[in-house]
């Protein structure tokens, strides 16, 4: 009797690379049926349904379906797991019912994911999922809350989980929303105002309880000014003023405070000029040191004395103060309709020499591409292509600079269905230390639309970067299944 000598080949794991290969085909199976029944499922539900009238109103369901597959060569550097694959399955469903006559709306959008086959500590793969204890599996709500437009008329009041937009980002909490628009009869202001749990689904922060006001004044038409406020450990606060003086010029004007220390302050002015189908952004931007060591979503939630109990293993260096300059121009090309061409350039200069580091520094990048559409009269054609250059400007270490390429492009086929496809590359020089470090990524997909509302997905990827070297890989392979239902 014959046996392989791959059938007897143990690997670091006591696992036999037959086996694995047939526990990855195994679980691609899986993987694959999970898909297929899930979206089979969806797909006659829909059908069956569109939206869905009841007697409490209009439900509309929208689902997403994916199964993603990643494989490489085996690694074989020392202190990494030699495990050359993984399969994930997610699902993501979001919820809306409209109860017109009452004024009521629920609002939901929750996701499930689940690692399938098992990935191991220590393998290239491994990622938040396979972080969640044995079973390997998460569940998240994103948002999931009334809105009761009528219980108090003429203001809007939203309870359950929900995103607030507050100082300087959004706030995901649970909790209470309530807005007047116009509020008080006063045509000049109107208010939000919030409060709950903060609500983070990779953090474990402290439950403190956190409040905020946001204020909109209308002194004359088209400016708004925004007074917004947030209380959480300590106050914050951002101003900023929104200006429309022409159709075709806005402008906007920011500053804010974090847990009370000046955190940042920017001018912002986008234009279009009609007569020659230009578009110009021009963006000042002042950063002020911040006051701690670490930075998390908000970074007045996570002072860093209380970092090691509330967020773990999360570490970012000191952001020293700086200006930057960033400059933007489109311009259509009037001999060729739909062909583009633009630039974009950013000058950065710490606000204090001495402040620089590793990670704090002097810098410009310059981009520059093309973008058209139905080019040759190609209908659902989309092209875009750019480089983009950085370079350091440093006093005492080495400058590093880098240099990048990317081209996407996007076909309308026959029978709905649609193909795309990209490439994008990347070599960097890493203050020295790195020569002419570089990544390669290349990604085609072919998509094919039931109608606006459903259509399917599959997608390839694939990788290669100097810095898998370290790990023993030469590339990365990565295959997404799709499929996207509303109802």
């Amino acid at each position: 009797m014959f046996f392989s000598g791959a059938r007897w080949k143990r690997d670091s794991d006591g696992l036999g690379t037959m086996e694995k290969s047939k526990h990855f085909i195994g679980c691609l199976r899986q993987g694959l049926g999970f898909l297929f029944l899930t979206g089979l499922f969806l797909g006659l539900a829909a059908q069956a349904f569109a939206e869905i009238d009841t007697p409490y109103g209009k439900l509309s369901i929208r689902t997403r379906t994916q199964y993603r597959v990643q494989w490489s060569n085996p690694p074989d550097k020392e202190m990494t797991n030699n495990d050359s694959s993984d399969q994930d399955f997610e699902e993501q469903v979001g919820v809306d019912w409209d109860w017109a006559d009452k004024g009521v709306i629920l609002n939901f959008l929750g996701r499930y994911r689940k690692d399938l086959d098992g990935t191991p500590e220590g393998s290239i793969f491994q990622d938040y999922i396979d972080a969640c204890g044995d079973q390997r599996q998460e569940f998240n709500v994103y948002y999931g809350f009334l809105d009761f437009q009528e219980l108090v008329p003429g203001y809007d009041i939203r309870v359950g989980r929900q995103n607030v937009f507050g100082v300087a980002e959004n706030i995901q909490l649970d909790g209470l929303w309530f807005r007047g628009d116009r509020a008080f009869g006063l045509n000049w202001l109107s208010f939000e105002a919030y409060g709950g749990m903060p609500s983070q689904p990779y953090a474990n922060l402290r439950k403190d309880g956190i409040g905020g006001l946001n204020l909109e004044l209308y002194p004359v038409r088209n400016l708004v000014l925004h007074a917004d406020s947030s209380f959480y450990k300590e106050n914050s606060w951002e101003l900023y003023a929104d200006w429309l003086p022409y159709p075709n010029l806005k402008m906007d004007a920011h500053g804010a405070f974090i847990n009370n220390h000046a955190r940042y302050a920017y001018f912002d002015a986008v234009g279009d000029i009609e007569k020659t189908g230009t578009t110009v952004g021009l963006k000042v931007y002042r950063n002020f040191e911040i006051e701690y060591d670490s930075d998390f979503i908000f970074d007045w939630q996570s002072p860093e004395k209380d970092l090691g109990k509330d967020i773990k293993d999360l570490y970012l260096t000191r952001e020293q103060a700086y200006y930057q300059v960033n400059l933007s121009i489109s311009q259509q090309v009037p001999t060729q309709e739909g062909l583009a061409v633009f630039f974009r350039f950013a000058f950065r200069k710490l606000a204090d020499s001495n402040d620089e580091d590793l990670y704090n520094t002097d810098f410009t990048s310059f981009t520059g591409g093309i973008s058209i559409d139905e080019w040759l009269e190609l209908e659902g054609f989309h092209l875009s292509l750019g480089v983009t250059n950085w370079w350091e400007n440093r006093d005492t270490y080495y400058d590093a600079n880098s240099i990048s390429f990317f081209a996407d492009l996007r076909q309308e086929l026959f029978n709905n269905w649609e193909i795309s496809g990209g490439y994008y590359y990347k070599s960097e020089d890493v203050n020295s230390m790195i020569e002419n470090e570089a990544a390669n990524n290349y990604y085609g997909a072919v998509r094919y639309f039931m109608n606006a509302n459903r259509w399917a997905e599959l997608k390839y990827e694939y990788e290669r970067d100097d810095y898998y070297k370290e790990f023993g890989i030469s590339d990365l392979n990565g295959l997404t299944a799709t499929v996207n239902i509303k109802f």
